[in-house]
């Protein structure tokens, strides 16, 4: 029995070492993209209309930082990342509302941001530099180098530091700079909360200028952070004109 389980546990040591040792590139995805099937260790289903498919690839596993994909063949170029779903609560909603209104091709967490890693990178997909969210997020940039990467976070307004902080509702970033796409996209949010901060103009917290997108090469200004307070994360859920508002504000300043 013992050297059963001995057998079982090289066996899975193995694996899971050819996996960590295959990590996901761009290319995979892009060639995906074009034929969608199953990558070990993710599972493949497609599901919705022939003429309009929704392609997905789901993680089994934690291996190499788990996460899905969504491709939609028939929308527009745009991309939709959710790094914290359990941790952010409401943002996966969020984003898939986006997704569906708006946007060809979405990534999320699968595995918390602070459950065990398989191997020496984290499983927070805002640090994690390998796997399907980078791969995934290349690939796309690759295809639409001028498309918008909306990644969409949730905060405390209680634990902010700052007066502005604290009452904001989005604090929109695309990193240690702006430009005139993301004064636009505020001047739309406004219209949703007067508290819509643009940082490093309006405010200086919550950024995200460490964000692992920032260090992949994509070209300036076309990853847009964007901070939510829980308040307006309930508002967007529980209301549907709302929701609308927010979706046709971000597909403006794309």
């Amino acid at each position: 029995m013992k050297i059963h389980k001995m057998i079982i546990a090289l066996i899975s040591i193995t694996s899971f070492n050819g996996f960590a040792q295959s990590q996901l590139s761009w290319q995979q995805i892009n060639s995906w993209i074009a034929k969608p099937k199953a990558i070990e260790p993710w599972e493949y289903q497609q599901q919705g209309k022939l003429r309009s498919p929704v392609h997905t690839l789901t993680a089994t596993s934690p291996i190499n930082g788990g996460g899905a994909l969504i491709y939609r063949v028939a929308a527009s170029p745009c991309f939709v990342s959710i790094p914290h779903q359990f941790h952010d609560k409401y943002t996966l909603k969020i984003g898939r509302a986006l997704f569906e209104s708006n946007c060809n091709m979405m990534v999320f967490n699968t595995h918390h941001r602070h459950s065990q890693s398989l191997d020496n990178l984290p499983m927070d997909y805002s640090k994690r530099k390998r796997g399907l969210h980078v791969a995934a997020v290349k690939a796309f940039h690759y295809a639409h180098p001028n498309a918008a990467i909306f990644q969409i976070h949730g905060f405390n307004q209680k634990k902010r530091k700052s007066p502005e902080g604290k009452k904001a509702d989005f604090i929109l970033s695309q990193g240690r700079s702006y430009n005139a796409k993301l004064a636009k996209l505020q001047r739309c949010l406004s219209g949703l909360s007067n508290h819509t901060y643009i940082y490093q103009k309006d405010i200086f917290e919550l950024g995200g200028t460490k964000n692992i997108l920032h260090k992949i090469g994509l070209a300036p200004h076309r990853f847009i952070h964007i901070e939510i307070s829980k308040p307006m994360r309930k508002r967007l859920i529980t209301q549907s004109t709302s929701m609308e508002q927010f979706n046709l504000c971000l597909s403006y300043s794309r």
